[in-house]
């Protein structure tokens, strides 16, 4: 006797809720890597938090954009609720997701306050008002010169071209710090039209091409200011300035901006609390 359409559907949902919870990564071919680096035998809630991870670092999921629920997960993945949920809080935990109440999860978008950069004063000296410096354009210019250390950073063959973008932040009439930023050209084409003293860079680069900084990696020290770059900060020549170099990721860990910036020692107020 031939089974109706609707009773075909219900044996199938059935099956499919009394089916064991496929592990990750048991589908993989034999010898092939495990995703991220998860050992065989992790707790299934870390082999989910790694696959996760893997998505959005790929740009599956971009920064600011809504996760799928939980249950979607779960479904997705083949495993209980309760190992999505422990996989999400691990997420959650280095700051790769948010949850908003009511909304859901969404992917970080990058920190700023956390750079080195922060510490460079922008705030009215008596009052603490937290001012908003303007960005003057010095200079860019296409390079294939560039030094052997930045190229290596940005990961170019000899002869690539890389667009440096010069930028100085103001306070009034006091400048205050001097961006140097070197990007691979081929992946900004065009970058160097657009009007980088209304936009933020990276700002500017997401709305162009697509493209967000998900990571950054920053070292600070201490230095003495260049004759030329003295002149831009408006200080003598040879006085201590505050040098920080960061190498700026997008997706896949492909670096998108290797910058180096000069501030003014003077305007550098490091400020911590301990319990």
């Amino acid at each position: 006797m031939p089974v109706s359409r609707s009773s075909a559907k219900k044996v199938r949902k059935q099956a499919r809720r009394s089916a064991p919870a496929k592990e990750i990564g048991t589908d993989l071919p034999a010898g092939a890597d495990r995703p991220f680096g998860t050992a065989i035998g992790a707790p299934l809630y870390r082999r989910v938090y790694d696959e996760l991870k893997a998505e959005i670092a790929n740009g599956t999921w971009k920064p600011g954009e809504l996760l799928p629920t939980e249950a979607e997960i779960s479904e997705k993945f083949g495993v209980s609720p309760g190992t999505v949920k422990q996989a999400m809080l691990g997420l959650a935990r280095e700051g790769i997701v948010f949850r908003r109440a009511g909304k859901g999860t969404f992917v970080s978008r990058l920190d700023g306050s956390r750079s080195f950069a922060r510490f460079l004063q922008f705030r009215h000296g008596s009052s603490g008002e937290r001012l908003q410096p303007k960005i003057e354009v010095v200079g860019i210019r296409l390079r294939t010169d560039v030094p052997k250390g930045i190229r290596h950073e940005l990961g170019l063959r000899s002869g690539e071209k890389v667009l440096q973008i010069r930028r100085r932040l103001v306070q009034g009439d006091v400048p205050i710090c001097i961006y140097d930023s070197f990007l691979p050209h081929n992946m900004v084409p065009g970058l160097e039209k657009e009007r980088l003293d209304v936009d933020r860079l990276y700002h500017a680069i997401e709305k162009k091409f697509d493209l967000r900084v998900v990571s950054v990696t920053e070292k600070l020290r201490a230095g003495a200011v260049s004759e030329a770059d003295a002149a831009l900060l408006d200080i003598p020549p040879r006085s201590p300035v505050i040098e920080i170099e960061r190498v700026a990721y997008t997706h896949n860990n492909t670096v998108l901006e290797w910058r180096h910036t000069t501030g003014r020692s003077d305007h550098f107020v490091y400020t911590i609390q301990l319990p």
